[in-house]
């Protein structure tokens, strides 16, 4: 016996309604990332300090070292141009 296959609706409304067809699947979407950040092995207080200076020191580093070299650039540009 053949099964009758549903008939989809179409246009605007059809599709509007096909956005809450499986609105229950959404929540569980989000029940299963709730799980995933439970797995996550977060750091402690000291180690996020300590994380962070290290960026922070690194990150002012580079930014001492492309200021120097940006600025020796631009005295040999001055010297050769003017």
């Amino acid at each position: 016996m053949a099964v009758a296959k549903r008939e989809e609706p179409t246009g605007f409304v059809g599709r509007f309604l096909n956005r809450f067809r499986n609105f229950g699947s959404r929540f569980g979407f989000f029940k299963e990332v709730l799980n995933e950040l439970k797995k996550v092995h977060w750091p402690t207080r000291h180690q996020l300090l300590v994380y962070t200076s290290v960026v922070l020191v690194a990150v002012g580093i580079f930014a001492v070292l492309t200021w120097v070299v940006d600025s020796g650039l631009s005295y040999v540009m001055n010297l050769l141009i003017g």
